[in-house]
């Protein structure tokens, strides 16, 4: 009999046992959950963080916190205007909208300058290098030169020696 009951209570706490490779799984997807509700409570708390500093915000401009586009600027009645003038002044002026895509135009404008720049530069030093090289060719015919007897003629030698002095 104790086989028989030995053996039922290895069946029954088989059927209640999980395999290792569920148990990680199951590990897993805990873990995911609680990451998940990690991220959740951090961004309540960070989007609560930046509504009181709105709210704050919107106090010290006068402004009434927390009503949409329906914002209105305190402003109690005034009859006079003398005291409407007075209450104009004591507004702050409206900031001027920018232009979305001044930034970009003004990058694309120094891209361009810079570009147009580096061609002059290129084209300039192109020619230098171009004059040069006529010269050196130019020079070199004329230390090429040769008498009717084989001989360099010292005149152009003499020459390009005191062209190197004066440099």
């Amino acid at each position: 009999m104790e086989k028989k009951e030995k053996s039922a209570n290895q069946h029954e706490r088989r059927d209640h046992s999980i395999s290792l490779e569920r148990f990680g799984q199951q590990r897993g997807q805990v873990r995911a959950l609680e990451e998940f509700r990690n991220r959740k409570n951090k961004k309540r708390l960070e989007t609560a963080k930046a509504l009181r500093m709105y709210k704050k915000t919107m106090k010290t401009e006068g402004f009434e916190a927390g009503k949409g586009a329906a914002r209105k600027r305190n402003v109690p009645d005034i009859d006079t205007a003398d005291q409407v003038g007075e209450a104009q002044s004591s507004r702050p002026l409206k900031r001027l909208k920018s232009n979305t895509m001044q930034k970009s135009i003004e990058k694309a404008r120094k891209k361009k300058e810079e570009n147009e720049e580096s061609k002059k530069s290129m084209e300039k030093s192109r020619n230098e290098r171009e004059k040069k090289l006529r010269e050196r060719k130019k020079m070199t015919r004329l230390l090429a030169k040769r008498t009717k007897r084989g001989q360099p003629i010292m005149k152009h030698t003499v020459e390009n020696m005191l062209k190197k002095l004066e440099q």
